[in-house]
């Protein structure tokens, strides 16, 4: 009977040692595989608005593994007055845009592809007015942003991207028959903000 019961104990322990390996090398499943994030950036703009142009900017991100899609909302102001359109446009030149990217994630770096569109609102001086009876023009643009990422805390993350955009949909300022002001070809963007997690690994 000794042997009987030395052989039972072998035989379970051989059992229970693969099983208990296998559980160990499972991940286990209340680790989060998609983080949701919120963050809040400045972004300074190159050929959207008649000058350069300063504005906030708020993001929601949902990330899983490598990948992310984000959608933002940003409001532009200009800082002061386009060279060629001085005799004509105001410094109140604002926009107010969405942006919509989809980005791979490298460690600490990430490049995304962006569809940006909304709305410019062209400050026009003096008694000119606008051709069609509006001041509002939309925009559409798409391009490429690259950032680095670096994180704070657990739940908080430094971010820093530069955007690059073909200006599809151009606005302009019309008087008359005559083009007074149109939105560049082509558009730069550099921004910097804090990124937090709702949800961290």
């Amino acid at each position: 009977m000794p042997n009987l019961d030395r052989i039972a104990l072998v035989v379970a322990l051989s059992l229970a040692l693969p099983a208990r390996s296998r559980a160990d090398d499972t991940p286990p499943s209340s680790a989060p595989r998609r983080v949701v994030e919120l963050g809040a950036s400045s972004v300074l703009a190159f050929g959207l608005l008649p000058a350069a142009s300063l504005g906030p900017s708020v993001e929601a991100t949902l990330r899983w593994l490598d990948a992310s899609l984000s959608v933002e909302a940003r409001v532009l102001r200009a800082l002061g007055r386009g060279p060629i359109a001085a005799s004509i446009l105001g410094p109140e030149s604002t926009a107010g845009l969405g942006l919509m990217s989809i980005c791979r994630h490298e460690e600490a770096v990430f490049v995304c592809t962006s569809f940006q569109t909304g709305v410019v609102a062209a400050d026009v001086e003096g008694d000119l007015r606008p051709t069609g009876g509006g001041d509002l023009s939309w925009m559409v643009t798409s391009g490429l942003r690259g950032g680095a990422a670096w994180r704070l805390v657990r739940h908080l993350e430094l971010r820093s991207f530069l955007e690059l955009h073909a200006v599809l949909e151009r606005p302009h300022v019309r008087v008359g028959a005559i083009d007074r002001w149109r939105t560049s070809y082509v558009a730069g963007i550099f921004g910097v903000g804090l990124w937090f997690r709702l949800n961290p690994e």
